[in-house]
């Protein structure tokens, strides 16, 4: 017997609608012909594609207020303290 390859999509929809679906993953898994490590792969696998990208959307925004804008030589400094311990310093002297 041939195995069907699914698109990203197709194992989303089908990720989607085991979690709405008062089944277990075997149940779920016996009666739409999957295997159930595929299932948990594809659900592990969408799962942190979707966290990664969460994670990609996290951006700092900031506005300079409007007195540090006035002149084009004015200087400032940005420390930002990062897991690990990493710090990462960056200025502009005036």
């Amino acid at each position: 017997m041939a195995t069907k390859r699914r698109t990203r999509e197709q194992w989303q929809v089908l990720v989607d609608k085991q979690a709405a679906s008062e089944l277990s993953v075997s149940e779920f898994c016996a009666q739409h012909a999957l295997t159930v490590s595929n299932f948990y792969l594809w659900r592990k696998k969408l799962s942190d594609d979707s966290q990664s990208l969460a994670q990609q959307d996290n951006w700092l925004a900031f506005d300079m207020p409007a007195s540090a804008n006035q002149s084009a030589g004015s200087a400032w400094e940005i420390e930002l303290a990062l897991p690990g311990g990493v710090v990462l310093r960056m200025n502009r002297a005036a």
